[in-house]
């Protein structure tokens, strides 16, 4: 067997070989800042003609102990033999504290690989990945598409000179809209932290449903312009970081004063600042995308109220959301003020923008309980989370998760379909 992590979003440290089907792996520590250690992706590749064996794996250097894998997920695995990511079954997976490792966290795992025919390889993750290139090829796609509502332009150039883009989506202001009153601008963002890949398919189905043929699709790009960033840390992303940028700075704690070292995030805040004070620009609305470590379901983070125009109505998206879609959910939803957050984009822009609504939607890395409530059943399997049957989260369900924010826009600002 031969381990390696050498390709874009992979992470692997160090490999201890306990005997012939058992060993010990080490998560390298995000780039320049060895305080976040989550995000795994690599590969293994067995030898022609290998038998069909059994494997023990332990992941033994977790930074975090809260875990959706004490709720009963698995890393995902991929093989060449399949165009498709399945997850380790619940029963082959354990995760437990380790008093041969400290008392740290330690993810155990079994696979079992089949006999090898000619150098086949099998990939492990912690979640569905979503590379800077994979991003790179969904844009371009978009653009040959040459769809005159869409517009993509380079924001800003990264630290190890990647591109950061943005999509402007909005129906071009001629003939009958040339004279309608200014659009209301709806802010959105995704994947400042690298490994927190649900986040990139959420935004990817919103962007699918807003350049859609769907009648509230193009209604919605009558009044509004959409404003996205789909990737804010693509260092991070080509890197494997969990939570980092290339130069270690977890870029959602620096909204409230970028420097040069935070490129991306100062770029983002420069351009809402102008359109907030461009008196032709009604910027109404900004909305971060996260995916969570340790919860299911979807769900809100919103400012507290005491600062916002009006109390009542910054909690109507999230109550729209929960009516939308199944697997989101406004019993976890929260205002909230932590310190630790102060830094954040929706923390740093409410205070910047105090009659802009600021949000943060984030997505379990796991499951969903909320959607079996409406009798929803489909998913990669079940699991029971301390008695409550829940469904895995698919890159289908990540998605449509994002088209349903997307339909909640039109409720929101009460547009209707043509």
């Amino acid at each position: 067997m031969r381990f390696f992590s050498d390709f874009e979003s992979g992470n692997l440290g160090r490999i201890t070989e306990l005997n012939a089907s058992e060993y010990e792996l080490e998560i390298n520590p995000d780039t320049n800042n060895g305080k976040f250690r989550l995000w795994f992706y690599f590969g293994v590749e067995i030898e022609k003609g290998a038998c069909a064996q059994k494997c023990l794996f332990h992941i033994t250097n977790f930074s975090k102990t809260k875990s959706c894998y004490r709720l009963g997920m698995s890393p995902l695995v991929r093989s060449t033999l399949s165009s498709s990511w399945s997850r380790i079954e619940e029963s082959d997976c354990f995760y437990y504290r380790s008093p041969k490792h400290d008392r740290n966290y330690v993810l155990s795992f079994v696979h079992e690989f089949e006999q090898g025919h000619g150098g086949e390889v099998y990939y492990f993750a912690y979640s569905y990945p979503y590379t800077y290139t994979d991003l790179q090829k969904y844009l371009h796609r978009l653009e040959r598409l040459e769809m005159p509502f869409l517009q993509r332009k380079l924001l800003c150039r990264t630290i190890q000179n990647r591109r950061m883009d943005i999509l402007t989506i909005t129906n071009p202001d001629t003939g009958a809209n040339a004279h309608s009153k200014k659009k209301k601008h709806v802010m959105i963002t995704a994947r400042v932290h690298p490994g927190e890949t649900p986040a990139q398919y959420i935004c990817q189905g919103l962007i699918d449903l807003l350049v859609s043929d769907h009648p509230l699709a193009v209604a919605m790009r009558d009044k509004l312009v959409f404003k996205i960033i789909p990737m804010l840390n693509p260092d991070g992303v080509f890197l494997g970081n969990y939570r980092c940028s290339s130069l270690g700075f977890d870029l959602n704690r620096h909204w409230t004063n970028p420097s040069w070292c935070q490129p991306e995030v100062k770029a983002a805040k420069q351009m809402l600042l102008d359109f907030y004070q461009d008196p032709d620009i009604d910027m109404d609305f900004f909305i971060d995308l996260h995916a969570h470590s340790a919860a299911t379901n979807g769900f809100m983070y919103c400012n507290e109220p005491g600062n916002r125009k009006d109390s009542s109505q910054a909690r109507v998206f999230p109550r729209l959301l929960d009516k939308q879609a199944p697997t989101f959910s406004l019993q976890q939803t929260r205002f909230d003020m932590d310190p630790s957050k102060e830094g954040s984009g929706r923390r740093a822009l409410g205070e910047l923008f105090p009659d802009v609504h600021c949000y943060t939607l984030e997505v379990s890395f796991f499951a969903s309980t909320s959607s079996l409530e409406e009798g929803n059943t489909t998913g990669a399997g079940r699991a029971d989370v301390y008695g409550e049957t829940c469904v895995p989260y698919t890159q289908d369900s990540y998605m449509e998760l994002g088209r349903n924010v997307a339909l909640t826009f039109a409720e929101y600002y009460r547009i209707k379909a043509k």
